[in-house]
Parts: C-alpha cells; sequence; structure tokens
C-alpha cells in the first residue's frame, strides 16, 4: 500500500564532528555546505555513486534515500525529500517501503520528478511522475516489467521527451514521460569471466546515448572490468566509440566486443566505474583499481576519434587535493559547453573537489571541507543547479546522511 508523508521536517542542522578537529580549508577554495537530513539511517543509504539520487529545479532540490531495512533486504523505508531553501532544510513529501535499492531521480523541463525504485519481490521496476502542477503529491505510479535488479541508473533524454533505464540484469528500456514503456531488450548478456554488475548512463549534448559497466567475476567476489558503448538514436543501435557496430545482447566482460577501459593488468584487482559523464565531446571516466598501490583513474576519450586522450594515475590530485576512493561524480552545466567540469570525491575523509576549466585537460583544487566526516557512497547530480550549486549526498559514520552543495563557478 502507498502511502504519503506529510511536510514533517527531518532537518537536523549538522553540527559536524571531526576525530582530528576542524581544520581550515586551504585558502582560496570554494565553501562545502553539508546538511545532515537524517541522523539515524542505515549504512547503505545513499548506494552508490552510479545513479542519480539528488535533482534540483524550480520548484527546489529532491533527494532519495533508504531510511532502514530489513536483514532479509526485501522491506526497505525509502524516502523523497524536498527542499524549498535551496537545501538549507528538507521536509519528506513520500516514504514507502519495498524490496528496492535506493531510488534515482530525474526531472524535466516542467519540474516534474520521476522517479524509479525496483521491487524483488515481483521482478519488476516501478515508474513514479511527481508532477509540479499537482505539488508532487500522489505520484502517478507505471510498471516497468522485469526491470527489477539490484543496481540500476536512469537519465533523461530532453530533445527525445523519454527516460533511458539501465538494470543490472541487463535489461535496457526506453520509457515515455507518460509511464509507457516504448521500447525494451536485453542489453547485455554475461561473458565467459564476468557479468553486468554495476550499469552507468550519461546523455551527450548530442543526443548520443552513453552506456558504460563494472562487471564481477563469475568465480570469485571481484569487479573484473569496466566497458562502454554509444547509441546515436535513443537506444535503438548501438556501437563502440571508433564506430564499429554492436548487436545487443553485447557481451559484458573481456571476451565481448565492447570497448575496455580497464588495463591489461588490473584483472587481478578490483576495479569500479565510480561515474562517467560526457561532455562537449569527451567521454569522462573515474575508477580506481585496486592494486598495490592502489590506482586512482581520471580516463578521458575522444568521441570523433574515439580514441583515449589520456589516462591520469595512480594519482589524481590539484596541487593540494588529493581524489580517492570507491565512491565519486562528476558534474557540470550542460547549458554551456565551456563550463567548468567538476569532480567530488573524498580526500583523507573530507569531502573534496577538484575542477577543470579546459574539459579534462587540466585539473586545479576547487572545494574541501572543513570537517573529516569520512563520507561515503558520495553522489550528485549531474547537472549543475540553475543558481550555481554541484548539489550531492553521502553516507557517514554507518547511519548518518547528508546533503551537501558547493557553490560552482559563473
Amino acid at each position: 500500500m502507498l502511502k504519503v508523508i506529510g511536510a514533517v521536517a527531518l532537518l537536523c542542522l549538522v553540527v559536524c564532528r571531526s576525530s582530528s578537529g576542524n581544520e581550515a580549508k586551504p585558502a582560496g577554495l570554494a565553501e562545502v555546505q553539508v546538511v545532515c537530513v537524517d541522523e539515524d539511517a542505515t549504512g547503505y543509504a545513499t548506494f552508490q555513486s552510479y545513479n542519480q539520487k539528488v535533482v534540483a529545479n524550480r520548484h527546489g532540490i529532491f533527494m532519495s534515500y533508504i531510511r532502514s531495512r530489513n536483514d532479509k533486504y526485501t522491506a526497505q523505508t525509502w524516502r523523497l525529500l524536498r527542499s524549498t531553501d535551496t537545501g538549507s532544510t528538507f521536509s519528506c513529501i513520500y516514504e514507502d517501503t519495498h524490496a528496492t535499492n535506493p531510488p534515482v531521480l530525474e526531472t524535466d523541463e516542467a519540474a516534474n520528478v520521476y522517479l524509479m525504485r525496483v521491487d524483488w519481490l515481483t521482478g519488476n521496476a516501478y515508474l513514479y511522475r511527481f508532477l509540479a502542477d499537482k505539488e508532487f503529491t500522489d505520484p502517478a505510479v507505471s510498471v516497468v516489467p522485469g526491470g527489477a535488479a539490484g543496481k540500476y541508473c536512469m537519465v533523461y533524454d530532453r530533445n527525445r521527451h523519454q527516460l533511458y533505464f539501465f538494470a543490472h540484469n541487463g535489461r535496457f528500456y526506453v520509457i515515455g514521460l507518460d509511464g509507457d514503456v516504448r521500447y525494451s531488450c536485453q542489453l547485455l548478456a554475461p561473458g565467459a569471466h564476468a557479468y553486468l554488475m554495476y550499469p552507468l548512463l550519461s546523455l551527450g549534448e548530442d543526443g548520443t546515448l552513453h552506456a558504460a559497466w563494472t562487471t564481477q567475476k563469475r568465480t570469485e567476489y571481484m569487479y573484473w572490468d569496466i566497458h562502454h558503448m554509444l547509441s546515436p538514436d535513443g537506444g535503438k543501435t548501438w556501437r563502440n566509440l571508433d564506430g564499429s557496430p554492436l548487436t545487443p545482447p553485447v557481451i559484458a566482460d573481456d571476451t565481448g566486443p565492447a570497448l575496455r577501459i580497464t588495463l591489461d593488468d588490473e584483472f587481478d584487482a578490483h576495479t569500479w566505474l565510480s561515474s562517467f559523464l560526457v561532455k562537449a565531446g569527451k567521454v569522462h571516466f573515474l575508477y580506481q583499481a585496486q592494486t598495490r598501490p592502489p590506482r586512482q583513474h581520471y580516463v578521458r576519450y575522444d568521441v570523433q576519434s574515439g580514441r583515449l586522450d589520456w589516462d591520469r594515475q595512480p594519482e589524481f590530485r590539484g596541487s593540494e587535493i588529493q581524489l580517492g576512493g570507491l565512491s565519486g561524480f562528476f558534474a557540470s552545466d550542460s547549458r554551456h559547453s565551456n563550463a567548468p567540469l567538476y569532480c567530488v570525491m573524498q580526500d583523507q575523509g573530507y569531502l573534496a573537489c577538484l575542477a577543470s576549466n579546459d574539459n579534462g585537460k587540466t585539473w586545479h583544487d576547487y572545494a574541501r571541507g572543513e570537517q573529516r566526516l569520512y563520507p561515503s557512497q558520495i553522489g550528485g547530480c549531474r547537472q549543475v543547479t540553475a543558481d550555481g550549486y554541484i548539489i550531492g549526498s553521502f553516507t557517514s559514520e554507518g547511519k548518518k546522511v547528508y546533503f551537501f552543495k558547493i557553490k560552482a563557478q559563473l
């Protein structure tokens, strides 16, 4: 039974605590504003950085997370929050309990909010449409048959007015804004070595849809490799960056034809794609290889030539800030091709951000929090907000859920 929660204030303005005390951020950096939205949630509340759980439009900021769960992962209480004061306070506008991971979010030009969650008991996914003209109450709910999987992502195509949904069972869906499934297919299939585990989606300014993913080794717990492909026509056909065609279902691992991003000597270590983003003719990848010592990769490919521009590793850093870990995300302003590119991760327990003014060619220190919160499951909105903020969420201390924002360059 669906349950709607009124505007019950959940917010507790955070008094950040640090095991090493407060430390001033390096001079000249942007401020990181952090707000605790739940003091007592569950350990995987904002799981994880490969999909989008925070969005903004002219009616506010919206954020989803898991509040609680049972031991069998069949009853997760999830919430949709809304802020109408640029993230200073949040209210819960919807809550329910299902066998799901945190819902993913998108928003459109009319400021409607689209929420997708799954249900492992029914085997389906469910699209909730929270409409602005209904004050984001009484959402319409549509069934996405066979869409249930533990990991899933979604992206909105502004030009074609449709949503793309990609789940780790390999299913891909094109869904209209009315909730109807327009097209679906088995996009990926297991390979001889590994199968799909974490799917990611990004949409280029020209309307090209890009898909990337992390695989899981068949015979042991090991994130095996990372791949990429693209569709120029809204998911109807697929190809590699070099133009070679791909026919679904595409084999997901290194025995298949899709472009591999990870290196030949990284199969014996976990490799996990935290985020990727398409911007101004380049595809940007962020992943960590847990080799000894670990390698933090920033990788950039050129869309037109299909060639690797460079791979910055084993460190991804500015002058003082060094980003690392298993969660983080890229953000930019898609309305301007020359807008800065940002990458948010953690730096030795601090939430931190690097920025690039040349589309990833060079990077510099941009922001770092003043308290060591040891953030995990750091995710955020791909799009810088209309009022100029990088926004996101993370979990800390195993149960606290935070929203954050960083003022972007104008």
